[in-house]
């Protein structure tokens, strides 16, 4: 068992069931009350579990829900979204702020360090022209990741410094980082993490993220009174909240190893 954090724990198992193998990742949470199957469409399968439940019930439970969830998986893979991954190669497509840019890498003998633009639909990288073409994918993966980390950080600042005077708080500490498994998150002390490549979408889903997390500073749970204060800080949030569920599978960029 790894653990992430001091609120979650996690475990892989898997179950024989409907003539397959079923692998399921579970999630112990603190927090939790009440246990949750998901399916993704990256055909993974979580078991979202309070702490406390047995393996043994855990695997009860994935076999009385085998059925669904083969037809989930099943579905998916009928309508299987194309793989995000990236190579940080010439004539991929990456999102920014929900539009889409085509890569370009250019190496130029003027530069001494990696530059990124973006001009019309491309997405420019600037390699110094004596870099190893072998450390080409590492070195864009590199700038793209400090571009991306860079612009998403002065989009959350600006959000957070706008609706934290509509909600009457001090603008709290707050980090732009990678998170594989959370689009943002608030500490107990009012410490707001935002995955950067929410930089990758529509501005008005990374901004629902933001006013989520700063509406945690008031009410630390996900309350009636909480989705009442997001309603009232961002109305119609219901609709951005949708459309980040449905398409954050693309917000993915690959660590290359």
């Amino acid at each position: 068992m790894r653990k992430n954090d001091r609120e979650v724990m996690r475990k892989n198992d898997s179950i024989e069931a409907n003539n397959r193998r079923i692998d399921y990742e579970i999630v112990f949470s603190k927090k939790r009350k009440r246990a949750e199957i998901v399916v993704r469409p990256d055909l993974k399968i979580e078991f979202r579990a309070p702490q406390g439940l047995s393996s043994e019930t855990i695997k009860e439970m994935v076999r009385r829900k085998a059925g669904w969830i083969c037809k989930k998986l099943d579905s998916f893979e009928a309508n299987k979204l194309p793989d995000p991954k990236k190579q940080y190669c010439e004539g991929e497509t990456y999102l920014y702020l929900g539009r889409e840019y085509l890569l370009k890498i250019v190496a130029l003998d003027s530069i001494k360090k990696p530059l990124t633009a973006l001009k019309d639909s491309e997405l420019t990288v600037m390699i110094p022209e004596k870099a190893y073409k072998s450390l080409f994918p590492f070195l864009v993966k590199k700038t793209i990741w400090d571009f991306y980390s860079e612009r998403a950080e002065e989009e959350v600042r600006s959000i957070i410094k706008d609706y934290s005077r509509k909600l009457g708080v001090s603008r709290p500490a707050f980090k732009v980082k990678y998170q594989k498994r959370r689009w943002g998150s608030c500490s107990a002390d009012n410490v707001i993490r935002i995955n950067f490549q929410l930089i990758m979408a529509p501005p008005e889903q990374l901004e629902y993220v933001v006013v989520h997390e700063l509406c945690h500073i008031k009410e630390k749970n996900h309350s009636a009174r909480f989705w009442r204060l997001v309603e009232k800080l961002m109305p119609g949030y219901e609709i951005y909240r949708k459309d980040l569920k449905r398409d954050g599978w693309k917000y993915v960029l690959s660590v290359l190893r």
